[in-house]
C-alpha cells in the first residue's frame, strides 16, 4: 500500500510540473517589452478618447506594431506563452513595460506614481 501511495504521489508531481520548451524564434525580453508597451499605450489611448464612429480594428493595429518590430504573430504568441509560464521572467518584462510607459509621463506624474507605489509597499 505504501509503494502504491508513493508511486501515485510521484506521478502526480510529475504531471503537475511543466517543462516549458523555448520557442524556435523566441522574441527577446527587451523586444517583447517594447511591443507590449506600444500595444498597451495605443489601446489605452483609444479607451481614454472618444471612439469615433469608425470601428477601431485592434487586430490591424497589433499586426502593424508586430510588423514594425519585424516579429511574426506566431512567434509573438509562442514567446508570450513561454514568458507567461515563467512568472519571474514575465514579471521583469512587465516591469520594463511599466517603466517604458511611465517614461512617457511628465516628471510630475511619474513622481506621483513612484510615491504612490512606495506608500503601497510600506503597508
Amino acid at each position: 500500500m505504501r509503494k502504491a501511495g508513493l508511486i501515485l504521489m510521484l506521478l502526480s508531481l510529475l504531471a503537475c510540473s511543466r517543462i516549458v520548451e523555448t520557442p524556435e524564434n523566441l522574441v527577446s525580453e527587451q523586444k517583447m517589452a517594447a511591443i507590449l508597451a506600444e500595444v498597451y499605450a495605443y489601446q489605452q489611448s483609444s479607451y481614454l478618447s472618444e471612439i469615433s464612429s469608425e470601428n477601431q480594428d485592434f487586430a490591424k493595429i497589433d499586426a502593424s506594431i508586430l510588423s514594425k518590430y519585424e516579429t511574426h504573430p506566431k512567434d509573438f504568441e509562442e514567446s508570450y506563452k513561454y514568458y507567461y509560464l515563467q512568472p519571474d521572467v514575465f514579471k521583469e518584462i512587465l516591469l520594463e513595460v511599466r517603466s517604458q510607459l511611465e517614461s512617457q509621463l511628465t516628471d510630475e506624474e511619474r513622481k506621483k506614481r513612484e510615491e504612490d507605489r512606495e506608500s503601497k509597499e510600506k503597508k
